[in-house]
């Protein structure tokens, strides 16, 4: 079955150099039968956006989406930078890690300047302890969807335990979309994995794209969980195809 990995990172543990790390991870994308990888650069790694897409460039199947801080004076002329001189594919925002809220101007104004550049953005939406306690509330992604309405916005880890509300904030809100990454096996076991389904479900399966998050596990073990809980609730071939691969090549415009 054909298979887009829509949320991902270079390993920064286990290789000290992004050549490495990229290398490594193209071999595992082929071991798991993944066609695409979405690689999210980010700056915590200590990685420039500079090294990061040249390294991704000598791999076709893998491509970046560009961590930039809505606090930089330069944001907007580095993201310009990013997508039309060094290949990345869009925007990667991590307000939990890099400590700002997506309330502020800075965020939307940068958001815009990704849809001007018709290049989606996506938003790390994971609702742990750390990001709760820094004002996490759902309503706060809808509202900047909504300052950005030319730009795709993608909601991280569906929202965690939030989805819900996410839910039916994405029914009104036609420019957000959802990956699956992390929430979907951290939660397996709870209510939540079937809340995830029930979303999907309602959605009908369209706007939502899988994701493994590795390294925070292997892509290979990701995917067969991944499709284990698809199976375990009788989520149909076509509906899988759509999560999987359909609704990602075309949202990215990735080619077989």
């Amino acid at each position: 079955m054909m298979t887009i990995d829509a949320h991902l990172h270079l390993d920064s543990d286990q290789f000290a150099s992004p050549a490495d790390a990229a290398s490594f991870l193209d071999q595992e994308r082929e071991k798991a039968g993944i066609s695409h990888c979405v690689v999210l650069h980010l700056l915590a790694q200590g990685w420039s956006m500079e090294e990061f897409g040249e390294v991704l460039a000598l791999y076709p199947k893998l491509h970046g989406m560009v961590n930039l801080n809505p606090h930089d004076k330069h944001c907007h002329k580095n993201l310009e930078q990013a997508i039309s001189d060094m290949g990345f594919i869009g925007l990667k925002l991590h307000p939990r890690l890099q400590e700002f809220s997506i309330e502020e101007d800075s965020v939307s104004r940068l958001l815009n300047t990704a849809g001007e550049l018709k290049v989606p953005v996506l938003i790390d939406a994971f609702p742990d302890g750390t990001h709760l306690q820094q004002g996490f509330h759902a309503l706060k992604y809808a509202e900047l969807a909504k300052k950005a309405p030319n730009t795709n916005i993608i909601i991280a880890h569906m929202g965690g335990h939030h989805v819900l509300d996410f839910l039916m904030l994405a029914k009104r809100i036609p420019n957000i979309y959802f990956d699956i990454s992390y929430s979907f096996l951290y939660y397996r076991g709870s209510s939540i994995t079937q809340n995830m389904i029930y979303a999907m479900k309602s959605m009908g399966f369209n706007r939502i794209f899988y994701g493994s998050d590795y390294p925070d596990r292997t892509l290979a073990e990701t995917l067969k969980g991944s499709l284990e809980i698809f199976e375990d609730y009788g989520v149909v071939k076509d509906d899988l195809n759509k999560i999987l691969y359909n609704n990602a090549a075309s949202f990215f415009g990735f080619a077989r």
